[in-house]
């Protein structure tokens, strides 16, 4: 099986069963999402990409595990992303189910998601801010909405850091909020196995884009901090949003926050070295072959690491002609 070739459901002992649903882009190549069985039907986490091909694979996933999607009941967003609830609507209207995501959804962040023309503007004069070059940033601003992220109306119910959502049985799922990724993420724990359903927060090859935004003053630390959580509860075995299941996510969570110290600490000797700005540093610590969805990605995890390292005193950002320019 190639990279790209989207694996086969399978059913993982307690009542859990995983979907992978392909995605309409290279990569990731798919989402994995979560059939759980409760007392009243099934609940599914995450739900994929709005798209023919995705939604094929979830019914005939569904049908290959002898399961009944009408038996949804609650789709369990774990962030704003369109591979994550793009499809959220047409599964809410199809099945008759309810839609639940963080109250972060409802304090601005689905706002935010569904206001397409708002977001490019703001990245447009972040990225001219930071150095980015004028031309390049003027045809990424006039980028049209992706095709595969219809807009999403607001959930049927919202949840916080430490509410549990029922399953029946005396079993529940704990929702976990960790912010960085998305600043609406949340995990959700299980009270039977132990088991975390990390969304994008723990991956198992790849560490999660940590974006600037402009909704948190420092999102790298709250990244940070969700890990340290996550490693302090002592997580064991963990499902992540994308590849293969994680079977030490304390130990996985403990290798991303080292990637980020390094990241650090490269980006730091960088600015002492010469007084930059965040696209120029960018070009130096991301590989040059990025196409122009992973320059912005790229640009707006530098700023995020760059404000992070300013706010903790390690280095200084001086404007100049309009730019932010880093410097020791």
């Amino acid at each position: 099986m190639s990279q790209y070739d989207t694996p086969r459901p399978e059913s993982l002992g307690d009542g859990i069963h995983l979907i992978p649903a392909p995605l309409p882009f290279k990569s990731p190549p798919w989402v994995n999402t979560y059939a759980i069985e409760t007392d009243s039907g099934l609940l599914l986490i995450d739900c994929g990409a709005d798209w023919p091909e995705g939604r094929t694979a979830l019914s005939e996933g569904f049908r290959a595990l002898g399961l009944d999607e009408k038996a949804v009941h609650t789709i369990l967003v774990s962030h704003l992303h369109p591979d994550h609830v793009g499809m959220a609507d047409r599964l809410r209207e199809e099945w008759g189910c309810r839609v639940v995501m963080h109250e972060r959804a409802e304090q601005g962040r689905l706002a935010k998601y569904n206001d397409t023309p708002g977001y490019m503007a703001e990245m447009r004069e972040l990225a001219l801010r930071h150095g980015a070059p004028r031309p390049a940033v003027e045809l990424a601003a006039s980028a049209p909405r992706p095709w595969y992220m219809p807009v999403i109306e607001p959930p049927d119910h919202v949840v916080a850091d430490g509410d549990p959502i029922d399953l029946g049985k005396g079993r529940h799922l704990l929702v976990l909020h960790t912010p960085g990724h998305d600043d609406s993420h949340i995990c959700l724990r299980d009270s039977r196995t132990g088991i975390l359903f990390s969304g994008d927060h723990i991956l198992p090859r790849i560490t999660p884009v940590v974006p600037f935004d402009s909704d948190s003053v420092d999102p790298l630390d709250d990244y940070l901090r969700s890990l340290r959580r996550l490693i302090d509860m002592r997580i064991g075995v963990t499902y992540p949003a994308h590849g293969s299941l994680i079977a030490r996510g304390d130990e996985r969570a403990y290798q991303i926050l080292l990637h980020h110290d390094r990241r650090l600490l490269d980006m730091t000797e960088v600015v002492r070295k010469e007084d930059l700005s965040a696209f120029e540093v960018m070009l130096k610590s991301f590989r040059s072959d990025l196409d122009g969805l992973q320059i912005r990605l790229a640009l707006l995890e530098t700023i995020a690491h760059l404000e992070h390292l300013r706010l903790q005193g390690r280095i200084k950002g001086v404007e100049r002609d309009g730019v932010l320019v880093y410097t020791r």
